[in-house]
């Protein structure tokens, strides 16, 4: 792993507690030290990418990111999408991002992405979470054996988002967290696993008002968390859009707290590093703009 310029933070295994950390990821002992990246910023591998052969009925395209490292082990793997009028590569920022923090991510363009039906981003998200699978049984594809079918996320934006709800209800167990950013009219979650809803203060497409009512009603034992941040708007999200280190921090944060096991990256989700954040009027325009719930 080279160094990085922003590494913020350092601690011993031992002294972090719980969670699955050097063996599985790092091939540390529980002497070391392990190194937390500034989730913001690009992470410590370099990232590749292929198109896997064949077509899907279920989504129009895909493009699978993964981090070039020598590790043979298996690594956490997510879905994204964008929304309506988007395909895979106006999400391509996010997807790069997340590999070079160590995810394996397949960003996809839905059937129909002009629907008006989130069944169809819904129905994109869950192919293409076989399609990581199914890649990774496959002895020729370039993830061959690297996905880990117990550390399995979804990510997506505006209708995207919305599906990403819808197929997280559909999967259950099989998936163990969930992101949606700015997601357009969100069903209520009953899957209770661990997940963020992003929105911003300018967002006058998805409602931030929704997007709210949607995190308070989802019932849920296991972390949520909300999250407006100050003047983000709904097309800032995808490919030339502001705020992208904001917005990679708190999504890479959180897919290596419940999708990599590595808590000690709460810092950027509910401890220390969140907290100078909160009390920043540039980041969320009131402390009320971020909530998280254990």
């Amino acid at each position: 792993m080279r160094s990085l310029i922003g590494i913020l933070l350092s601690f011993t295994l031992v002294a972090c507690g719980g969670g699955d950390f050097g063996s599985s990821r790092y091939g540390l002992n529980e002497a070391e030290t392990i190194v937390l990246e500034n989730p913001g910023l690009t992470g410590p591998y370099t990232v590749k990418s292929y198109l896997p052969p064949g077509s899907n009925k279920d989504y129009r395209s895909v493009i699978i990111y993964y981090p070039d490292n020598s590790m043979e082990a298996t690594l956490p793997a997510t879905t994204l999408s964008g929304g309506f009028t988007n395909t895979k590569e106006n999400m391509s920022w996010l997807g790069q991002h997340l590999a070079s923090h160590g995810f394996i991510v397949a960003v996809f363009t839905p059937t129909n992405p002009y629907s008006l039906d989130a069944r169809v981003w819904s129905v994109g998200h869950q192919a293409s979470l076989e399609t990581l699978l199914d890649e990774s049984d496959q002895g020729s594809s370039p993830i061959a054996g690297r996905v880990d079918p117990d550390r399995l996320g979804l990510m997506g934006f505006s209708y995207g988002g919305a599906g990403t709800v819808l197929a997280a209800n559909a999967l259950g167990s099989r998936v163990r967290s969930a992101v949606t950013l700015c997601a357009f009219n969100p069903k209520t979650s009953t899957n209770p696993i661990p997940m963020l809803f992003v929105t911003g203060t300018k967002d006058t497409v998805a409602s931030p008002n929704k997007v709210l009512s949607a995190f308070r009603k989802f019932e849920t034992s296991m972390p949520k968390a909300f999250a407006k941040f100050n003047n983000l708007a709904h097309g800032d999200i995808t490919n030339g859009g502001r705020y992208h280190e904001t917005l990679a921090r708190y999504t890479t944060a959180w897919s290596q707290v419940f999708l990599a096991d590595i808590p000690a990256y709460d810092t950027y989700i509910s401890g220390d590093e969140v907290q100078k954040q909160v009390r920043d009027t540039t980041v969320f325009a009131q402390v009320t703009d971020y909530i998280f719930e254990d």
